[in-house]
């Protein structure tokens, strides 16, 4: 947390952090304050609307575990990712949104690990401001979000691939349903 912080701090990007207690208590002493009196932070205690504070023009980055409903909100929005997965799936999920889709990079990996805040700071601003490969980050998560955005319409030019795939599921569970057992033997 105290890494986090340092980092946050020394890149100068503004930023969201939500902190729940006993969080707060990790943070560096004064960095409360110092956020509060720069403008260039937000401190969010307990909850915040993630999908709204993503789905904002200004959101350049997202630090997530890479659970998968997080990826896809942040992806939906076009949001690049900064990975640091924890557990489960999300080691998995970050490796293939950084080696193979191409829209995050990984700050850190699992519990234990010490990321330091120089790593962090450099990785906040490659993906914010930075350079060819945070340009291309910010540019493939905007492919993605159009990608998402077809595969979930539905207008008169016809329905995304997403659409068609649960209308054809529900299909299938409405003529399952009518073909109920009854001991052993099937209804119309």
């Amino acid at each position: 947390m105290k890494e986090l912080a340092v980092g946050l701090e020394a890149s100068g990007t503004n930023f969201i952090w939500v902190i729940r207690p006993p969080d707060e208590d990790w943070l560096p002493e004064g960095f409360p304050e110092r956020i509060e009196a720069s403008g260039k932070g937000l401190l969010v205690r307990r909850w915040a609307p993630q999908v709204e504070i993503l789905g904002h023009e200004s959101v350049g980055g997202f630090l997530s575990h890479c659970g998968w409903n997080s990826v896809l909100e942040s992806l939906s929005c076009g949001v690049p990712i900064l990975g640091w997965p924890l557990a489960a799936e999300q080691f998995y999920n970050s490796k293939v949104l950084e080696e193979e889709i191409g829209v995050s990079v990984e700050v850190g990996r699992g519990k234990e690990i010490v990321v330091r805040s120089g790593d962090l700071k450099d990785k906040i601003e490659m993906v914010m401001v930075g350079g060819e490969k945070g340009k291309e980050i910010r540019r493939r998560a905007n492919e993605i979000k159009e990608m998402i955005k077809d595969a979930v319409k539905e207008d008169g030019e016809g329905k995304g691939s997403s659409v068609e795939a649960m209308d054809e599921f529900l299909n299938a569970a409405v003529v399952f349903r009518g073909r109920k057992i009854n001991g052993g033997k099937s209804e119309a």
